[in-house]
């Protein structure tokens, strides 16, 4: 998802989209003992003799209906304490069994069992959708699990909660995962055979509205799916065309900015869900703020030339924006676009006197940063906006701890393609503009305009008036172009490219045959930098 590109003459708005907080980190061992560790902290490791840890079945069924999970006692005693503190919230079998994999993988001693991505394929096998469950990981006597659950969660809030346990000469590895739950699906398939398609649709919960729906498909291409969306309800036709994994997200907006609502991994002719072997996550950044900000560039160019894009090179302008978000994302304690006075993107880069005609943003929370980016590459949304059409990439994160004391790292990444002024161009920016209408005039089957000199001359008048004023106001612009005429008609813009005068209204109207052109060309406190002011006058 983009921002920049005025959609109407008048405005040049700013779109971002969203990932949420990460789930556990990045596992390291301990010794065997009584802990209890909160949201995206580690877990600890099991002896010999531990279960396989994917010794569990998929659970049947498709995602929206919740699965069936049978719990064990000291599971229950776990839900009941979540119960206890999270008022209101529904206990979740998908929730659950997420939770049992994650506690066996554990328990295995598996050192990715916290990770982002063994928590993605546990929810996916569990047929959960939720984006981001808080995770809360506990290894202790079974006794004593409960009081050290206990004492994790007061001040949470959740919707749905599950738990999960596994026992391990002795100690018992649990897990609880407790989610704000984002959107309610109808039946949708976890597994399809190749070729087939499939409809998404549900309803996202209070204060979402206007749904999104992106897909990664196996290549590894990112791309957003036509979606009908009225109010909170959404629906959206799916095809999965080849043999592969597929990760379809939902992504609503809200006060807050976008947000991911629901993600789900769909497995194509029979392809397992898990995806294939990986190298290791990192686990903890440079210690330097500026090496891991350096690394995370590193590894999104890495996947824009895995792609056959070029490199974006990194900006200390587009950095100090990021890093000021992410600072102001972690004295929140929250993860969103937009934080009380900050509005969005668009609305910073303008603060900084950055100039732009696209820009992209994710943001991400995690137990380090490069976790987090690696997070961000997992959500179709925001893999897309680091495959934007873009040049320039500031990166930003900012170090803080959870309340439960785990480490936790605020990443924020700007991705911008700058204004098309006509600083690097022969022609002239209005030479430009009427390059641009005619072209999209023959294309729409119109009969060709002519250019007219004293239209020219109302129209640049009224262009340097306008920036002069930093208001896109044409005036009595359409009365003076009238006279003498039989039928007058009047666009104006504040644009970062001649190309886009072509979404002008009156450019497709067959009575026009006459056209003005006037560009200005400066920076504006409302808009921005290297903007430019268009003025068109069509006449008979």
């Amino acid at each position: 998802m983009r921002a920049g590109a005025p959609a109407r003459a008048r405005s040049i708005a700013a779109l971002a989209t969203t990932i949420v907080a990460l789930l556990a980190g990045c596992a390291a061992p301990r010794p065997p003992g009584p802990t209890a560790q909160g949201p995206d902290a580690a877990s600890g490791t099991a002896g010999p003799g531990a279960v396989p840890q994917r010794a569990a079945a998929p659970a049947q069924g498709s995602y929206g209906p919740e699965p069936e999970a049978t719990l064990a006692p000291v599971e229950q005693r776990l839900l009941d304490v979540a119960f206890a503190h999270l008022r209101g919230a529904r206990s979740s079998g998908a929730l659950s069994l997420a939770a049992r994999e994650l506690a066996a993988r554990a328990a295995a001693g598996d050192p990715e069992a916290t990770s982002g991505p063994a928590s993605r394929e546990a929810l996916a096998r569990a047929l959960c959708y939720d984006p981001s469950p808080t995770v809360y990981s506990l290894r202790a006597r079974a006794e004593d699990a409960p009081d050290a659950l206990a004492r994790l969660l007061p001040g949470s809030a959740a919707s749905h909660v599950g738990a999960g346990a596994v026992e391990r000469d002795g100690v018992l590895y649990a897990f609880v995962l407790a989610s704000q739950r984002k959107a309610a699906l109808e039946p949708f398939p976890r597994e399809v055979p190749a070729g087939a398609a499939a409809v998404l649709s549900g309803t996202l919960s209070r204060g979402l509205r206007a749904a999104r729906v992106f897909v990664t498909v196996p290549a590894g291409d990112a791309r957003e799916v036509d979606t009908a969306a009225s109010g909170s309800g959404f629906r959206a036709r799916l095809s999965f065309p080849s043999r592969g994994r597929y990760t379809v997200e939902v992504v609503g907006e809200s006060a807050r900015g976008p947000e991911v609502a629901a993600i789900l991994t769909v497995a194509a002719g029979g392809v397992a869900v898990e995806a294939p072997a990986r190298a290791a996550l990192a686990a903890v950044d440079p210690e330097d703020p500026a090496a891991a900000e350096a690394a995370i560039v590193s590894a999104i160019n890495a996947t824009r030339r895995r792609r056959g894009l070029p490199a974006v090179t990194a900006s200390a302008e587009l950095s100090g924006v990021a890093r000021r978000h992410s600072a102001a994302m972690r004295d929140a304690a929250t993860v969103a676009h937009v934080l009380p006075g900050s509005g969005e993107v668009g609305d910073r880069l303008r603060r900084a006197g950055v100039a732009y005609r696209f820009a992209y943003e994710n943001v991400a929370q995690g137990p380090s940063a490069v976790s987090a980016h690696a997070k961000i590459e997992e959500s179709p949304a925001h893999l897309a906006n680091l495959l934007a059409r873009a040049t320039g990439v500031g990166v930003g994160l900012a170090r803080g701890t959870l309340p439960s004391g785990a480490p936790a790292v605020y990443l924020t990444e700007v991705l911008v393609q700058p204004p098309d002024d006509g600083a690097e161009s022969a022609l002239l920016p209005d030479a430009r503009v009427r390059e641009a209408l005619w072209r999209e005039r023959a294309r729409l089957g119109r009969p060709p305009l002519l250019g007219d000199p004293a239209l020219d001359a109302l129209a640049r008048d009224a262009a340097e008036s306008m920036r002069r004023a930093d208001s896109p106001d044409a005036g009595d612009l359409g009365a003076r172009a009238l006279a003498g005429r039989g039928v007058a008609a009047v666009d104006v813009f504040v644009a970062s490219a001649p190309a886009e005068a072509t979404r002008s209204r009156n450019l497709p109207d067959p009575r026009f045959h006459r056209v003005g052109v006037g560009v200005a060309t400066g920076d504006s406190r409302r808009y921005g930098a290297r903007r430019l002011w268009i003025a068109v006058i069509y006449t008979d």
